[in-house]
């Protein structure tokens, strides 16, 4: 027979360090219920890729953030140089086009693990 948990219980570890995550109203996890390692690398969201890289124009492996007009993320990959992508050094989007990754070096080429759109 299967055992069961008590509604109490529930209730008692919801909100709490390894408990259950509530949601907010509009039935997303709350940010201060996140772990810092999730919302540590997100640096925002932006209208634009040229907006992105003037607010954030050096970032770490991980870090990523939300442009608009792409209607992407946009990962930062230091291994990549302005003579590589001149509209915005180390920043990718995650759709890529086919013309864009074949204008890229060899070597960005190599470091590109994004999805490749025609």
């Amino acid at each position: 027979m299967a055992s069961a948990i008590s509604l109490e219980y529930l209730k008692s570890i919801e909100g709490t360090p390894n408990g259950l995550a509530t949601l907010d109203s509009s039935g997303l996890v709350p940010v201060s219920l996140l772990p810092p390692s999730v919302i540590s690398h997100f640096k925002g969201q932006f209208a634009t890729a040229a907006s992105l890289e003037s607010a954030v124009s050096t970032g770490t492996m991980a870090d990523y953030a939300y442009v608009t007009a792409t209607n992407s993320f946009w990962y930062w990959n230091a291994g990549l140089t302005s003579s590589d992508t001149p509209s915005s050094p180390g920043w990718v989007n995650q759709n890529i086009t086919d013309t864009a990754y074949l204008a890229l070096s060899v070597t960005a080429q190599a470091m590109i693990p994004y999805i490749i759109v025609p």
